[in-house]
């Protein structure tokens, strides 16, 4: 995981026919990964969609939008995967109520980038213990101190 936004409104506002799981609006947490984004309904919302993964290679035209009375958001094209329980297309609307559209679109955009040309993003997370700073990577992890730095 890339990044994670809690407090975020997935709603759909051009949706594909014969389907209910499009319609209202949804509140969840939003979590970015290296090759997909992946919105997870809230528990205390009765909503029959639980979660929605939007694969970076079947998204286009995506957008930030910046309201003056109303929270930033991502706008965008989502197709259908096969088998992936719809057709057609949809468009998206992904509101951040608490903030962070810009820097999730823009990490986001990183993302898809580094995806495309097959050298995916990963997440380092740094922490401090005895002896030193850690750093783990998706590829392994290293002990960085005063006599051996990073």
């Amino acid at each position: 995981v890339l990044q994670q936004c809690q407090d975020v409104d997935l709603s759909f506002p051009q949706q594909p026919g014969g389907s209910n799981l499009f319609s209202g609006t949804k509140r969840g947490t939003l979590f970015l990964t290296s090759y997909r984004v992946i919105f997870v309904t809230s528990h205390s919302v009765s909503d029959p969609m639980f979660s929605f993964m939007m694969p970076f290679d079947l998204m286009s035209n995506c957008t930030v939008e910046q309201p003056v009375f109303a929270a930033n958001y991502i706008k965008g094209i989502i197709r259908a995967a096969p088998d992936g329980g719809w057709e057609g297309q949809a468009t998206f609307k992904l509101s951040f109520r608490k903030g962070g559209a810009i820097q999730f679109a823009q990490l986001m955009m990183k993302a898809a980038s580094a995806a495309a040309r097959g050298v995916p993003l990963t997440s380092i997370n740094y922490w401090f213990g005895a002896p030193g700073l850690y750093v783990v990577t998706g590829q392994g992890s290293m002990v960085c101190t005063q006599r051996m730095p990073c």
